[in-house]
């Protein structure tokens, strides 16, 4: 019977393992597409002056299905994976729009 919990174990380990190795890939993806999406939206919408609807047209319909832009005090912040990742664009007059850490 031990023995039987003992393999149950190595298998969920492994498969935990195997789950944490191929999100990361999904994790670096996400943090890229959002700085991405949050420095041009703001430049969108503080440099060219254009509207926020206006804005989300210059990306594909599926790039922002599951993104959240929010926007307020020249800066835009944009999150995915259900906020595990966020990213966020600053407004400075004079320079523009850019990544803030």
């Amino acid at each position: 019977m031990k023995r039987k919990w003992q393999l149950i174990a190595a298998v969920i380990v492994l498969l935990v393992g195997i789950g944490v190795w191929s999100a990361k890939d999904t994790f670096a993806t996400a943090r890229i597409g959002t700085a991405y999406v949050a420095k041009q939206t703001c430049s969108c919408l503080f440099v060219a002056g254009r509207p926020l609807d206006s804005c989300s047209t210059d990306f594909e319909p599926e790039a922002l299905r599951s993104v959240d832009v929010v926007t307020g005090n020249g800066a835009v912040t944009v999150s995915a994976l259900g906020g595990l990742i966020s990213s966020r664009a600053q407004f400075e007059n004079g320079f523009g729009c850019h990544p803030v850490n």
